[in-house]
């Protein structure tokens, strides 16, 4: 039934493939197990590639939260932190050179990183990935599901990854986040059935703790708001 929900979500999406717009693709995953619960990508006849596990993409600022979630694991009050938000801001890049980011919208001033987080505010992301370090973003995200290679560059932070990412592995870095910190490996198999009658079962309560359940909580917190107040209100 989800897969089926799935499907007809992308098949509606009006602006998506049979008029020659993009194609779509929806991953959904349960928190509790990793099992993948719907896969539904944009069907073209005659090809059987999978935007959804398949496709890597520029995951663009749903990518800021593994910077948000490094910066929380760092004991980073979001409330209590500052930074100058104006855009363009020109940093300095860790392996030589500058960087100059901008915002998508205008603005500027100080803000904490809670607001920025619910605006989606790249120049201050730019800072907090410099300040808690690329490596350490690249570490957060590869424990709470990404599996495609990361560079560690700041330019992540926003983003802006060579490769890309399926939506399968932002769909299950999020899910640890909705399981309070445990990880669970994405997989789309119940269990194995071998010729001499062998049965390896896939353990659905097998997972790894990346994050405390209170790093977390306060992740998905901030997260909220980009919800009830921020860039997704509408």
């Amino acid at each position: 039934t989800l897969q089926r929900y799935a499907q007809e979500a992308v098949e509606s999406c009006g602006a998506c493939y049979a008029g020659g717009g993009p194609a779509a693709a929806l991953a959904s995953v349960n928190p509790d197990t990793g099992e993948i619960v719907a896969l539904a990508s944009t069907q073209e006849e005659g090809n059987q590639f999978n935007y959804a596990w398949q496709a890597h993409r520029q995951p663009g600022s749903s990518f800021k939260a593994y910077v948000l979630t490094t910066a929380i694991k760092q004991g980073i009050d979001p409330y209590s932190t500052y930074y100058d938000s104006t855009s363009p801001k020109t940093l300095d890049n860790p392996g030589g050179g500058t960087w100059t980011v901008n915002n998508a919208e205008q603005g500027g001033g100080t803000m904490s990183l809670a607001a920025a987080t619910w605006a989606s505010v790249n120049v201050v992301f730019a800072q907090l990935d410099l300040d808690v370090g690329p490596e350490k973003v690249s570490q957060t995200a590869h424990e709470m599901g990404i599996t495609a290679p990361l560079e560690s560059v700041p330019a992540e932070a926003i983003g802006g990854l060579r490769v890309g990412v399926t939506p399968l592995e932002m769909a299950d870095g999020y899910a640890t986040l909705a399981d309070g910190g445990v990880h669970h490996v994405a997989t789309a198999v119940g269990k194995v059935e071998f010729p001499n009658g062998k049965v390896d079962q896939v353990n659905p309560k097998a997972g790894d703790r990346v994050l405390s359940e209170g790093q977390a909580y306060d992740v998905t917190k901030l997260l909220e708001g980009v919800i009830t107040q921020g860039t997704g209100a509408g």
